[in-house]
């Protein structure tokens, strides 16, 4: 009875740890899998619990078996296994030397359950954390060029913003309008915020001197279609590097806007963003 207890307490907690590991790994491994896995492990480890060796090929058999789609996902997999083991598996190892199993199982049983919520926890931290460095490269600081005015922005790419303007096709970026509405001259600023994007579009409700560098442009969002206004920028440095020519849409939210940036980029950025970073590597 007491194999088949320590069989039960060590298939949990490997469990614990390779359902954190398919989490943050994005693995994708079935929970038939992980249950398979764990079992072997913990079969194994019940056997064999003073011996390295066994230890070692459990290890690898037990990621193998839940991970070995691929060499390289294994791999990725095992490190997180380990990291699991060490963070959870000291609560356990003290349970073990301090405490007879056998007459208190519901204590084990319940060390398992805090060490369960400790990795949830642990998860919820470092998938955060990998999101929050994906953003990070996904933002820059930038010095927009418009109507002679250099204006510096801190910027984030869009990966799902395709957004062009109809007759050229080329790319359309958004600002805050709050974010550079003191750089704006003072007349177009005016026209602007008296804009209705639910009337006929017309441009000639704003100074003859820039109806030049506007556009209308269609915007479909979940709210519907509506009609915007399009300025040609003079020049817009992302990194250092120049974008190619576009136009930059005024909105009036910027809460939405991820990383503290002032403007959202059409996704053809992402080039020039990775391209200037390749270069500071190498």
């Amino acid at each position: 009875m007491y194999a088949e207890l320590m069989i039960g307490i060590n298939m949990l907690f490997n469990y614990a740890i390779l359902s954190f590991t398919n989490k943050v790994g994005n693995h994708q491994t079935s929970r038939r899998r992980l249950w398979s896995a764990s079992f072997i492990g913990a079969f194994f480890i019940t056997l064999f619990p003073y011996s390295v060796l066994a230890i070692i090929f459990t290890f690898l058999g037990m990621t193998y078996i839940a991970f070995g789609q691929t060499l390289s996902s294994w791999k990725n997999a095992a490190l997180a296994v380990l990291i699991a083991a060490f963070f959870a598996g000291g609560l356990l190892t003290l349970i073990y030397s301090k405490i007879d199993a056998a007459q208190n199982n519901l204590f084990v049983l319940f060390a398992i359950g805090i060490a369960y919520i400790a990795l949830y926890i642990f998860k919820i931290k470092w998938l955060d954390t990998r999101k929050n460095n994906r953003l990070q490269s996904l933002t820059a600081d930038s010095v927009l060029t418009l109507w002679q005015k250099a204006i510096p922005l801190r910027v984030f790419v869009d990966t799902g913003n395709h957004c062009v303007e109809p007759i050229s096709g080329t790319s359309v970026h958004f600002i805050a309008f709050e974010a550079i509405k003191e750089q704006l001259p003072a007349d177009f600023s005016a026209a602007l915020q008296k804009w209705r994007p639910d009337t006929s579009p017309d441009l000639s409700r704003f100074p003859a001197v820039y109806q030049k560098d506007l556009r209308l442009i269609r915007l479909q969002t979940v709210q519907g279609a509506s009609w915007t206004v399009g300025i040609k920028f003079n020049s817009w440095l992302v990194d250092g590097r120049p974008m190619p020519a576009g136009y930059a849409v005024l909105t009036k939210e910027q809460r939405n806007y991820p990383q503290g940036a002032s403007a959202i980029l059409q996704v053809s950025a992402l080039e020039i963003m990775k391209e200037e970073r390749r270069l500071e590597t190498c």
